[in-house]
Formats: structure tokens, sequence, C-alpha cells
């Protein structure tokens, strides 16, 4: 029977409650789908009629979940906010083209994409309407290119890196960041001073046909720029659209992240097990440090392997690193073998259930992934190396000290780094392995760890193993071989 204790009781009661309250603004934003072949887009209706169309454009490895505040924002101030999946991308079941490094190849394709969209808007709606787009990180640079012979109203990018814009294109270009993002500020910049050499951020210029405006947001960086109510406030008003000013209840992610930081709280206390799991006995430090650094130079090898099955590119390396890491450490450590007999089914379906619904609330509030034919072969191919992996990792941070335990989890990340410098060929259109790795353990590795000595770490590096397979099937872009 599972029983909680009454903190954990009262944070996971309040998390569900926020993000119930959450649920229900949402609702009050009236909106609807169309679908355009195989596209599916969604249109959130202004709160005044309006002409004007805002396509919002996702970046890399995100979805349209992630630019909801910002199309809330949108309606709000008096425009149709269009939010959509890119292709290979949240519930876009399409492949990508792999040539991401020529224009003509992934690049073009994702154009073309957008480019329909625009064409659908101007036919359902008419030509007269106004069409502004937003693009954030890779697609700064697709919503530029796109725009090229489509009479676009304005445009806003948000991170922006492009090499397509010149001294008098496009006409009307606002550029934003974070304030952390020195490096695409200084690109802002130099965009910015092609109209006026002098012109520095957060400056409005004009020259008489082009105008252009470098600014930054402060306090932020690549992805909580998006969620900054200056962002919006600054798109808004270069727009000239009605000024909106979001309130601090309608700021969306700061609810959903203390939701479900509260869910994952109550979570990690619940007690599926009557009987206390008894502790392994802790090894030496040098040696565990010694066997995880030979497991990681073992696993960097897995990048000689070129196998990629189903027609998907990137997964099956996947699955060779982290799997070969795991057996490494497997071998390497004859403690990680041992008390295999202490694996809790019943307390794995119980921890399996509590990350299903953490992971259903993750997957509606902040991305927007379905699990497709492609990412389920996805899934497939990772599915028992990774498990292979979570296994042994679980059981060598369960006879390790706290701080070198934070060592053991922060390696195979380390080793998956080196790959990608090594072969950028064949990982480097998977780096966001790394910061799902990191997002999944901050996440259901908190959970873990409070639940490894009750259930056992095998118990729990079966279910990290599921979990974390799906987390790298479910958000990493499908690209076809």
């Amino acid at each position: 029977m599972i029983k909680l204790h009454s903190l954990s009781n009262l944070a996971l009661f309040v998390g569900i409650l926020l993000l119930f309250a959450i649920q229900f603004d949402k609702y009050t934003y009236q909106g609807y789908h169309e679908n355009i072949g195989k596209e599916n887009i969604e249109i959130i209706e202004s709160e005044l009629s309006s002409k004007v169309f805002t396509i919002i454009c996702h970046g890399y490895a995100g979805s349209k979940e992630m630019m909801r505040q910002l199309a809330f924002d949108i309606s709000n101030a008096g425009s149709n906010a269009v939010i959509f999946d890119f292709i290979g991308h949240g519930s876009n079941a399409q492949k990508l083209i792999n040539n991401p490094t020529e224009l003509s190849g992934t690049t073009q394709q994702l154009v073309n994409q957008l480019i329909g969209i625009i064409n659908f808007l101007k036919t359902k709606y008419g030509s007269e309407i106004k069409i502004n787009l937003i693009g954030h990180s890779m697609a700064s640079d697709i919503v530029i290119r796109a725009s090229e012979n489509q009479n676009i109203t304005s445009i806003a990018a948000i991170s922006p890196y492009s090499t397509k814009v010149t001294s008098n294109f496009p006409q009307d270009l606002l550029l934003t960041s974070g304030q952390f993002e020195r490096h695409l500020r200084k690109h802002s910049l130099k965009f910015t001073q092609l109209v006026d050499p002098d012109a520095d951020e957060n400056i409005e210029y004009s020259n008489g046909t082009i105008r252009r405006k470098a600014s930054y947001s402060k306090n932020t960086g690549h992805v909580s720029v998006i969620y900054s109510p200056y962002t919006s406030r600054e798109i808004i008003e270069w727009f000239d659209l009605t000024n909106y000013e979001r309130s601090i209840w309608a700021t969306h992610i700061i609810w959903i992240l203390l939701g479900l930081t509260m869910i994952s709280y109550g979570l990690s206390r619940l007690q599926f097990s009557k009987t206390k799991y008894a502790e392994k006995q802790r090894l030496s430090s040098l040696r565990l440090t010694i066997v995880s650094i030979a497991s990681i130079a073992i696993a960097i090898f897995s990048g000689l392997l070129d196998y990629q099955p189903f027609s998907i590119f990137g997964f099956a390396s996947i699955a060779a690193y982290f799997g070969l890491n795991g057996l490494a450490v497997l071998i390497l450590c004859k403690e990680t073998r041992d008390n295999s007999e202490n694996f809790d089914f019943y307390s794995f379906l119980k921890l399996v259930v509590a990350f299903s619904f953490l992971t259903i609330l993750i997957n509606h509030f902040i991305g927007s992934y379905s699990i497709s034919s492609h990412r389920l072969y996805a899934f497939l191919i990772m599915i028992f190396p990774i498990t292979i992996f979570c296994v042994a990792i679980e059981n060598l941070i369960a006879i390790s000290s706290t701080a070198l335990a934070v060592f053991i989890r922060i390696m195979p990340i380390i080793g998956f780094s080196i790959l990608l410098a090594i072969f950028p060929d064949k990982y480097g259109v998977m780096f966001t392995t790394v910061p799902i790795y990191i997002f999944y353990f901050l996440v259901f590795g908190y959970i873990g760890k409070f639940q490894r000595n009750k259930i056992g770490s095998y118990t729990t590096g079966a279910t990290n193993g599921i979990f974390l397979t799906f987390a790298f099937a479910a958000t990493n872009p499908i690209f076809s071989v």
C-alpha cells in the first residue's frame, strides 16, 4: 500500500491543484486546429476581431507547446497566433532530411514547410491579411528565409543566427536575445549596424525603407528568453499590436515549474514497499572513480560502430554508447552485479505508474510529443541497452559516497560530449541528448535518489531505463538515414 507523509501529501496536492488552475486558464483562450496535408497547425484566436496572423516557430528539438506562452500574449495583444511542430519535432510524424549543413537540405525542407503554412493562411483568410513571423533559435533563420517574396509584414527573431540577413533584407526585423547570450547579441547588433554603423542595443534604427532593432531581455538565457514578459512586450510593440502587460499569474511557466517541482517532491517520498532495502557496502572512492572513467573510455569506442535500423538516424548510436557504458561498468565492478534477486517487481510497477503520471504532465505542459511509428522504433532500438546502463549506474551509485555519486552521474554525459566532438557527422544532430539527460536526472533522478534506499537500485535503475529511453525517443528530432 502506498503511504504519504503529511508534507509530501500537501506538496502533491498543491502541485496538482496548480496545474489544474493553469489548464483552466488555458481553456479561456479560443483556438482551433487546421490540417494542411500532413501538417497540423493550431490557431489561437485574437481577443479582438483581427486580420493579423502571427506564425510562431519553435527552435531545434523544441515544440509548439514551448511557444504557447508567447502565443497567448500575442492573441491578447490583437493578433491571431499560429503554432505548429516542425517536421521531425514534437507531434509531427515526418522525418527530416539528414543534411543539416546544406541550405538545400534540412533548412530548405523547413522553409518549404513554413511557406506552405503562409500560403494556406492567405488562401483561407484572404490575401489582404497581415502576416508576422516569430522564430526562436534555429527558426530565426527559417522565418527570415521563408519571408522572401511572401509579403510578410514584420519578423521577430529570438536568439537569432542567420546568414540570410543583408543591409536591405528583411525590411522589418526585430532581433531579441537573452542577456546571457553574448555571442547572439553581438550577432544581432551586427545586423542592426548594417542599417546604421553606429547602432547600439535596445534602440530602433530606420533609414526609410529598412527598420531594425537589436534588444535583449535581462536575466534570461537561450530558453528562458522565450517566456520573458519583456520579450513578449518587445515583439508586441514591434508588431504595432495593442499594448499588453502579462500579469505574474498569466506567466504560466512559473506555476507549471512550481507545480511539477511540488509533485516531484511528493512522488519522491511515496512509500512503495513496507520493507526497507538493505544498503550496499560502499567501495573505495579510488576504485569507483577508475571504474567510472574506464567505462566511459570503453564506451567511446561505440563511435566506430555504424548501424542505423528502421531508417531513422542517430538512435542506434545513442543506444550503442550507453549500452556499452553500462556493460563495461557491470564487467569491471563485480559488486554492481550482486543482489539482482532483490528486484522488486511490484514496487517497480508502482514506480512506473508514478513516473508515467509525471511524464504525462511534463509532456502536456512543456512538450507536445506523440508516439509516432518512428519514435516507437527509436524507443525499441534504445530500451534494452539504456536499461542496462541505468541499472549499472544505479548500482554503482548505491555503493559510492554522495560526492562521488554526482561524479558518476555526470561522467556519461561528458563522454557523450566527447563523442560529439570526435564524430560530429554521426552525433552532431543528436546533441540534444545532453540536455535531455541532464533534465531527466534533475527531475526523475531526484525521485529515484530517495526511492533507491527503499526499493533497491535494480528496481530504480530498471524504471529509469524505461523513462530515460522514452525521453530520448520522444524529444530528439527524427532524421532520415
